[in-house]
């Protein structure tokens, strides 16, 4: 499966956050967890009708989230729910995906610190299931 996250922008996200590096057995993790959430919200707009994938259909969905960056590449995951679902994305399902990324690095950052390293990996990740 191609990348749908921006795997640079994640690893400056988490260095600028918790001064911590990043294996590359994070992202595939990460990677997962994002095609699942946009299966899951093409499937609920799919669900109501819509032809349109928006950001209240990722089950995170935060209001205004005000993401000053990017951590997914929005032509992938555009491409990812036109060619399962036939559906169109709106540009606020990007940001609520950024969200998601944040949250699951975040909580990386947490289960790092607990074991005491300076390295978030795969073993750290958890799907975020609240944003606090």
């Amino acid at each position: 499966m191609e990348s749908l996250i921006v795997i640079s922008k994640v690893k400056k996200f988490i260095k600028e956050k918790a001064d911590m590096n990043t294996s590359a057995g994070f992202f595939e993790p990460l990677n997962q967890d994002i095609v699942k959430a946009c299966r899951d919200a093409l499937a609920h707009a799919q669900k109501l009708g819509r032809k349109t994938v928006m950001g209240k259909d990722f089950n995170l969905y935060v209001e205004n989230s005000n993401i000053e960056e990017a951590l997914v590449v929005a032509s992938k995951v555009k491409k990812l729910i036109k060619d399962e679902a036939g559906l169109s994305t709106s540009s606020q399902a990007i940001d609520q995906l950024t969200v998601r990324v944040q949250a699951a690095c975040n909580k990386a950052i947490e289960n790092a610190k607990a074991d005491k390293r300076k390295t978030v990996m795969d073993r750290d990740f958890t799907a975020p299931t609240s944003l606090t």
